[in-house]
């Protein structure tokens, strides 16, 4: 596991573009056997995966974890420390939909793994897992949590520092009226002024970016504006 650990801390070091990281982490997955890598970034209205697993199966996993079902995603929020997992190991002992997930993965090749959650701003998570068709990962030590989340965090900090384009990302719209509401309060302009200068009343305004937040999950009309401008809608 420090040989992985050390991987990971190196690569956070020396990648300098979206192409050297993504094959850094797939060569580094490779050399320890394991499948693939996937790493996850999950904080309201801003989702996307960067992997080398089949995307089939990513698209399968987002859907399993806006539903509540995705056990390792489930164990990584509520744990927020690195761990190893197995289908094996926790059979007869886990709720029916997570046997189903098990067997579902198993389909793809993800029968075991190691998960390391970090905590990021705004009560957010960042989650890389490197995942592996053996059944149980028997030869694997005890993880250094704290070494576990310092690689990630640096990974983390690398993947945001180079934009690297995501696998999967959740997808993003607003309607011409909430993109028209929303522009304005980038300039600058509270709601009331949006309401004077569309020639709307406060509630429409109000009611219609109170929409696209809940549609996203946002806390506020600040994180609104910055998801849209970080998606390029305004």
């Amino acid at each position: 596991m420090n040989q992985l650990v050390a991987g990971l801390l190196e690569i956070g070091a020396v990648a300098h573009d979206d192409a050297t990281l993504k094959t850094a982490l797939a060569d580094l997955a490779e050399r320890f056997e394991f499948t693939g890598y996937d790493y996850a970034k999950l904080l309201p209205g801003d989702f996307y995966v960067i992997s080398n697993l089949s995307p089939d199966w990513l698209k399968l996993s987002r859907k399993l974890d806006l539903e509540r079902r995705h056990p390792i995603m489930k164990r990584a929020q509520q744990s927020r420390r690195a761990f190893i997992w197995s289908g094996a190991q926790e059979n007869g002992t886990m709720p029916e939909e997570d046997q189903t997930f098990y067997e579902t993965a198993s389909q793809f090749g993800i029968r075991s793994g190691v998960t390391i959650p970090i905590a990021i701003s705004n009560g957010g998570i960042s989650v890389l897992s490197f995942v592996s068709p053996r059944t149980v990962l028997s030869a694997w030590d005890e993880i250094d949590p704290i070494a576990a989340s310092s690689a990630v965090g640096q990974l983390h900090a690398r993947i945001e520092q180079l934009k690297v384009t995501p696998s999967i990302q959740e997808p993003f719209y607003l309607s011409p009226k909430e993109a028209t509401y929303t522009r304005w309060l980038s300039l600058g302009k509270t709601v009331e002024d949006t309401a004077e200068i569309e020639h709307v009343k406060y509630n429409t305004v109000r009611i219609a970016l109170a929409e696209a937040r809940r549609r996203y999950d946002l806390c506020n009309n600040t994180q609104l504006v910055a998801l849209a401008i970080r998606r390029g809608l305004i």
